[in-house]
């Protein structure tokens, strides 16, 4: 995705991603519109046709029955004005029926339309055959005779009228005429009964209709929403890949890994960022070599002119150059105490320098910790005779991958720091476990504990809590930095685990 599509900006890549999430929904918004477009004009189409239809049928039947009304007065009265009346009438149903006929494309009303149109033509073609010259109808009749009378009341009328002989052929062949009216009349429902069911299938068809575009919109809607919904996740993916590199580079940063390079992809003003972050990388790199050198020299130039006085020191406190009075003694002694002290102050810095810096080669090493452990209490042996500490300790013969200076020096700052704090006559637990591939080294003492606004700044650097040690020497607040500092550098963890007396650590390191 990244080289087929590489933004310019930030923005230019937020404003991508909402046009490419918003677009399935205006597809989704023209396809809807266009559904129930098609679904309103097939509604109003079938609407018209039937009505249409309906209406077409009624005026039919109307004209028809208006026209055998004609057709019976030209038979009762024989005025050729009926029998024209009935002509205009023939005009107008054939005009309609061929307009019905256009409205209707079903072959079931077809031939029922030709069939009504054929009849409706012999009927009125055998109608203006039969009329021929017309006697005069008496003014009395016209008065008497009128379009409010029934069909019987004419026929009463008009055979008073009638000579005998002429008008019984004429009158058997009107009724001839007249009887092809009831078929035409049959004929008429039959279409107007045919053009309800078709009505009513158009109905059920237009419902199946909406069912099918209902299902249709549904499936396109849900697709295109479910389309979106991948366009939204994939450009979240992309605008939040850079903001997680970012807080990598930083999360490295703030570890102090300065020799890892920083390169952000991405579109091209977080790049520009990026490079500036490894401008800045590079900065801070070189700083902290300046540091670690300074703090080198510094420590080593303090170290010859201490190791002169200290040697000097024990020279008079030694009395190898000659007999001391008490006075002297005393200030010999805190001379001495303070040699000591700022000499262990010095290499603490040293220590805490060396494990800041993280460019140094790692010279990694199976270790036998059991061994190690032994060792480094073996240093503190004397300390606890000294002061009648017990030590109880419960050893597993395990391998560990680490550097072993590093390793033994964080071990000794554990003990050391349990060793100040454990009062006279006081225990030292050391114990050792694998759970899970790691091993587990507790160290435990009966001392007086750490408080709890202390625990959590305990290995902050240069902290120094509120307990006070029952050693000669003051600490430097370092030795519990500089352990964490080596042993996660090992690859393990330091915790600080609650206990009901006294300070407990943990020291949790990969097994081999």
């Amino acid at each position: 995705m990244n080289r087929l599509y590489h933004p310019r900006s930030f923005l230019s890549l937020l404003l991508t991603g909402f046009i490419f999430a918003a677009l399935p929904l205006i597809v989704a918004l023209i396809s809807s519109i266009h559904i129930l477009n098609g679904m309103v004009q097939q509604s109003a189409v079938a609407v018209y046709r039937s009505v249409a239809r309906i209406d077409s049928c009624r005026k039919v039947s109307d004209l028809l029955l208006r026209q055998e009304r004609s057709a019976r007065l030209f038979a009762v009265l024989e005025e050729r004005e009926h029998l024209e009346d009935v002509e205009v009438r023939h005009h107008e149903v054939v005009d309609l029926l061929r307009q019905f006929a256009g409205l209707n494309t079903d072959n079931e009303l077809a031939p029922l339309i030709e069939e009504l149109r054929v009849k409706e033509q012999r009927v009125v073609t055998a109608l203006l055959e039969s009329g021929g010259p017309l006697d005069t109808v008496a003014a009395d009749q016209e008065t008497v005779l009128n379009e409010h009378m029934t069909i019987g009341e004419l026929l009463v009328v008009s055979t008073e009228h009638e000579d005998a002989e002429g008008q019984g052929a004429k009158k058997l062949r009107l009724e001839a005429i007249f009887d092809e009216y009831v078929g035409i009349g049959e004929l008429v429902s039959k279409l107007e009964l045919i053009s309800n069911h078709l009505m009513a299938q158009e109905v059920e068809a237009l419902k199946d209709r909406v069912r099918v575009n209902k299902t249709t919109l549904a499936w396109q809607v849900s697709g295109l929403i479910g389309f979106s919904v991948l366009l939204v996740v994939l450009f979240i993916s992309l605008i939040n890949n850079p903001v997680r590199q970012f807080d990598r580079v930083i999360e490295r940063l703030g570890e102090g890994d300065f020799s890892t390079p920083i390169q952000i992809s991405g579109p091209r003003d977080l790049e520009n960022l990026g490079a500036k972050l490894d401008w800045l990388r590079k900065r801070l790199q070189v700083l902290d070599r300046e540091k670690a050198k300074m703090l080198a020299h510094i420590s080593h130039e303090l170290k010859t002119p201490l190791s002169s006085i200290k040697e000097g020191a024990g020279l008079l406190k030694d009395r190898l150059i000659g007999p001391l009075n008490d006075n002297q003694v005393e200030v010999v002694g805190i001379l001495d105490n303070n040699c000591r002290k700022l000499q262990k102050l010095i290499q603490d810095i040293l220590d805490f320098n060396m494990a800041q810096v993280r460019e140094l080669p790692m010279d990694l090493e199976q270790i036998q910790i059991d061994r190690l452990v032994e060792e480094v209490t073996e240093d503190h042996r004397n300390a606890m005779l000294a002061r009648n500490i017990q030590l109880t300790m419960d050893l597993r013969s395990l391998l560990v991958t680490a550097t072993p200076k590093q390793l033994k020096t964080a071990i000794d700052n554990l003990l050391g720091n349990a060793v100040k704090f454990t009062p006279d006559y006081g225990s030292i637990s050391i114990t050792m476990s694998e759970k899970g591939g790691y091993l587990q080294l507790v160290i435990e003492d009966t001392g007086p504990g750490i408080s709890a606004e202390d625990r959590a700044q305990v290995f902050l650097p240069f902290y120094q809590g509120t307990q006070k040690s029952r050693s000669a020497v003051k600490g430097s607040g370092l030795g519990l930095a500089v352990s964490k500092e080596y042993i996660e550098s090992c690859g393990g963890t330091l915790r600080l685990l609650p206990s009901l007396q006294g300070a407990r650590f943990e020291v949790s390191l990969p097994c081999v």
